[in-house]
């Protein structure tokens, strides 16, 4: 029978303390979601509102070990302000028809990572 030495006994010891207290493969890595919904719509600039109108929202998911960075609340924009606008509550307009779509961004923050924006295209 093999003996094991004071050495190997607390090595032995400290790898199950390790493993019951989530030490070895445990740790979830993080993710993090941070879009704007819906990532593309379409409105008619010519339509009354609602019909010239597309209405985004801020969606985000936090998993597994993140580091805790404090969120922001931003701000929303257009990338073509003369022929879309957005207001603060994320509702763009068409005021004319876009030749290419026009970028809808908000300059929050989950946990330090930017949203993705969306796209609004004017007929």
């Amino acid at each position: 029978m093999a003996k094991i030495g004071l050495s190997g006994c607390l090595l032995l010891s400290s790898f199950f303390l390790l493993e019951s207290c989530g030490g070895y493969g445990s740790h979830s890595a993080c993710q993090i979601t941070a879009v704007i919904a819906p990532s593309s719509a379409s409105a008619d600039h010519g339509a009354a509102p609602p019909g010239n109108q597309a209405q985004y929202s801020l969606q985000s998911s936090v998993s597994g070990n993140c580091p805790y960075v404090a969120d922001s609340v931003g701000t929303w924009s257009t990338s073509d302000p003369a022929n879309t606008t957005v207001n603060n509550q994320g509702l763009a307009t068409c005021v004319n028809a876009t030749a290419t779509p026009a970028t809808i961004s908000n300059s929050g923050t989950v946990r330090g990572h930017a949203y993705a924006s969306a796209t609004l295209t004017c007929q």
